[in-house]
Order: C-alpha cells, then structure tokens, then sequence
C-alpha cells in the first residue's frame, strides 16, 4: 500500500487562508488519531489498523513541518514589528512548536512501526499527549493570535504570506 501526503492547503491567495486550512485538517485528524489509538488499544493491532498508522506518520510528519515552516518563514516575519504583545505571542507559539515536535518524535516512532507496538496503553497516551499539545495549540492560535493577525495584516500582506508559502512548497519538490 502506498502513502502519500495530500496537503490541506489548495488555496494559497492569502496565507491566512492557508493556516486555516491546516488548523481545520490538524482539529479532524486529531480526533482519528485518538479513535485509531483507541482502536488498537482494544483491539490489538491488525493491517487495517497498521495501515492507518502507516497513513497517519505520512500526514502528520508533512503536515506539521509545513505548517510550522509556514508561520516560521512567512506568516512571524512579516508580524516581527508589531508590538511587544505581538512578539511575545510569537515566542510562545514557537515554544508550542518545539514541544509539538518533541511529542510527535515519540509518536511518529510507534506510528511509522505499528508491528513494534507492544505497549498499547503507552501508545494511546502517547497520541492522547500529542493531539491534547496540538488542540492547545491551535486553540491558542485561533482564539489568541489570529483575531490579532486580522486586525494587522493588510490583504496586500496575506496574498505576500500566501505566495511565499507557495513558494516554500515548491522549494520542497526540488
């Protein structure tokens, strides 16, 4: 069986857009991390499960390195200058990504080898870990963060972002 990512974003006009659209994608497959988690917890891991695993490593370990590349490169330069309150949203939310990413290491470990799997509670608090520091996150951003963005960026700075995630992607493919 092949995996292969499908990227959230399919509109890059305006990067807010585009955050939006991983922020919607990340809440979804959140919840199908912990039903799958639940799954082999109770089921013990069978090929339909590994598969999912499989597809789940796949997603989550494009996914998150381009959206935190997205805000890392394109979306926090261009708010850099804004205000203290700006800049300090700023350095939590890159706080947020290190431990996502350290969450996700552990994580992407047992998803990337389902058939090594041995200790189903450990994987369900594992996932459960990960997608409870992802919602935070997320929550953070849209609640905190986002209506903030708003008020700054003009429609001029968003189709900017946008391009420049574009471009980041096609970076990628090279």
């Amino acid at each position: 069986m092949e995996f292969k990512f499908t990227d959230p974003a399919t509109d890059f006009s305006s990067g807010l857009k585009v955050i939006k659209s991983y922020h919607e994608d990340f809440i979804a497959r959140g919840v199908r991390l912990l039903v799958l988690a639940r799954e082999v917890k109770q089921h013990g891991m069978s090929e339909n499960l590994a598969n999912q695993c499989m597809d789940m490593y796949c997603h989550y370990s494009h996914a998150n390195h381009l959206h935190h590349k997205d805000e890392e490169q394109a979306l926090f330069p261009v708010l850099i200058e804004q205000s203290t309150l700006v800049i300090g949203m700023i350095e939590r939310l890159m706080m947020d990504h290190e431990e996502i990413e350290a969450s996700w290491d552990l994580l992407a470990d047992k998803l990337n080898n389902p058939q090594n799997i041995s200790d189903l509670n450990q994987f369900l608090k594992l996932a459960i870990d990960f997608e409870k520091i992802q919602r935070e996150h997320l929550t953070r951003e849209d609640e905190d963060f986002s209506p903030r963005v708003t008020e700054i960026l003009s429609v001029e700075d968003t189709e900017q972002i946008g391009q420049k995630m574009f471009e980041l992607r096609q970076l990628g493919k090279k």
